[in-house]
């Protein structure tokens, strides 16, 4: 009776263990999942690199000719015109910068809630070597570089400044960060809703859709 017995009792435990073992793993695969999900370094690399590169042209034109009309200025064109007209292509690239800030990740039923700064100009080159400038000179204006430097000091300032709140480049970086975020959540399954800082007031309350 005994040893009649005996392949059940073996057959029910093994199936015991079995099924035990299928639920610690897919425990511990659940775990896995959500670290990676949570995991604070890995979206800060994720969202650093996310970065939009944009490039186009800044000019700048100066000049002490009023084209007026006017006698002085006729006389002025002719000894003394200073007139220096500046092309130079740039590149540009605006992202989040987390090393002097912190990104919040929340995670509910599937959904991640991630805030992030609100992007920013990273970087602005000016490439000087590939400038296309055209200068007009009276008869008793020296040549010189000083005048040219320093015109490309105040492009670079003027511009710049004007980069550092250009709305349309900035929207342009949210919205790639958005998509990259949601392809690296997709293969997890997880929900993902990015919320940059200037927008939290608008999102207060609103749950994860």
């Amino acid at each position: 009776m005994q040893k009649s017995c005996l392949p059940v009792v073996i057959l029910f435990c093994v199936a015991g263990i079995g099924i035990l073992a299928y639920f610690l793993g897919k425990k511990n695969g659940t775990k896995t999942v959500d670290h990676i999900a949570l995991n604070a370094a890995f979206v800060q690399e994720v969202a650093e690199l996310a970065s939009l590169e944009v490039q186009g042209s800044a000019s700048i034109k100066t000049s002490n000719i009023a084209n007026d009309g006017s006698l002085s200025d006729e006389f002025r064109k002719i000894f003394t015109e200073q007139t220096l007209n500046i092309t130079v292509p740039y590149i540009a690239k605006y992202g989040v910068n987390l090393k002097a800030q912190q990104l919040t990740i929340e995670e509910k039923n599937k959904q991640v809630y991630i805030v992030l700064p609100v992007p920013q100009l990273l970087s602005y080159e000016l490439r000087l070597d590939r400038a296309d400038a055209m200068t007009r000179r009276g008869l008793l204006v020296n040549p010189g570089d000083a005048s040219y430097s320093t015109v490309e000091k105040k492009l670079y300032t003027d511009t710049r400044k004007q980069m550092e709140t250009y709305t349309l480049y900035i929207e342009q970086a949210k919205e790639k960060i958005r998509k990259v975020l949601e392809q690296y959540y997709a293969p997890m399954q997880y929900k993902v809703s990015i919320v940059f800082k200037d927008e939290i007031k608008s999102k207060v309350n609103r749950p994860l859709n």
